[in-house]
Order: structure tokens, then C-alpha cells, then sequence
């Protein structure tokens, strides 16, 4: 076992992590995003193009993300012209979440720029090489999750295509504050 420090393999992830948030946000520096809310942004374009309604609460729920963080990004975002909000058909007191025509088009150039990250991310890599590494990590994460106290497998994170079932009663009423 190696000692803490350069070969430690949570010091490599956490460096990973790093370099991909700043490849990200130097390469949407231009929309005026950053990381986190480009993130976020895709999950609200993919959940309207599904015409799924989206409310706050989904978003603190499937992101994992506090009510003033959702709350204090979403303003942001709304400030940008990327998303407004409007009470809910369903229940007035609660506001659903719209995405715009720029937000769509952000969109577009976003998921371009993550397709070309993940292309630098693997460049030299075998097919046989990308499904270990994947294999791999996700080993990682179940091994991380199970030691956490809430197993989980990785394919139930947060992703737009993995989406969680909403309770029809829960429609996002404690976030009143997000305009």
C-alpha cells in the first residue's frame, strides 16, 4: 500500500474531478455558466423535453443539493434568461421551473463540450481499457456507498436519463423563495 500523497488514489479522483470542472467551465465560459449550473441546466432541458413538470424540490432531491443552494442557482439562472418559473397547474402555491429558448441552445453546446471532454478523458485508451476503467469505478462508488451506510449501485446517481419517480403530493412547496 502506498503511503498519502501523489500515488493515493482519492488524491487522483479528486484531481480528475478538478481538471474536469475546469476544462468545463473554461469551455462555457462564453454562455456564462458555470459547472454547476450548466449541470443542472441539462437536467431541467431534458426533463422538459420528456414535458416532465419540474419543480425546485426535484432538483434538492436528485442533486442532493440543500433548498438555498437550489434556490440561490435557480435566481441565478432565471437572471441569466435561462429559466423562468410560473405557479403550478396542478398546485398554485408551488412554482414549476421553464426552461427558455437560450437555455435549449446552452444546452446543445453543452452536451457538445461534454462529449468532447469525455473524448480527451479516454483518447488513449482501448475499448477493453474504457470497460475495466468504468468497471472499475464503479466498483469504487458501490464500495463508497455500502461504507456510507446507503448502498447504492452507480447507475442510481443523478443523470437525466436515470430519472427517480416524483410522489404525486411532493410538488416542490418548500421553495417558496425561488420567484
Amino acid at each position: 500500500m502506498s503511503p498519502v500523497g501523489r500515488d493515493d488514489l482519492g488524491f487522483k479522483i479528486k484531481t480528475i474531478s478538478k481538471l474536469l470542472t475546469q476544462n468545463m467551465n473554461n469551455s462555457i465560459t462564453s454562455l456564462d455558466l458555470t459547472s454547476s449550473q450548466a449541470r443542472v441546466l441539462g437536467y431541467l432541458c431534458y426533463r422538459t423535453q420528456r414535458q416532465e413538470t419540474v419543480y425546485p424540490r426535484d432538483i434538492e432531491r436528485d442533486f442532493h443539493f440543500t433548498h438555498p443552494t437550489v434556490s440561490g442557482l435557480l435566481q441565478r439562472l432565471e437572471t441569466k434568461g435561462y429559466l423562468s418559473s410560473e405557479p403550478s397547474t396542478e398546485d398554485r402555491r408551488c412554482k414549476q421551473i421553464l426552461v427558455t429558448k437560450r437555455a435549449l441552445e446552452a444546452h446543445q453546446q453543452v452536451l457538445d463540450q461534454l462529449a468532447a471532454s469525455e473524448q480527451r478523458l479516454v483518447s488513449n485508451m482501448s475499448p477493453t481499457e474504457i470497460a475495466q476503467l468504468h468497471s472499475f469505478l464503479d466498483r469504487i462508488i458501490q464500495n463508497l456507498s455500502v461504507s456510507n451506510g446507503a448502498p447504492q449501485a452507480a447507475d442510481q446517481f443523478p443523470r437525466f436519463a436515470d430519472e427517480t419517480e416524483r410522489d404525486p403530493e411532493d410538488c416542490g412547496c418548500q421553495s417558496p423563495d425561488f420567484r
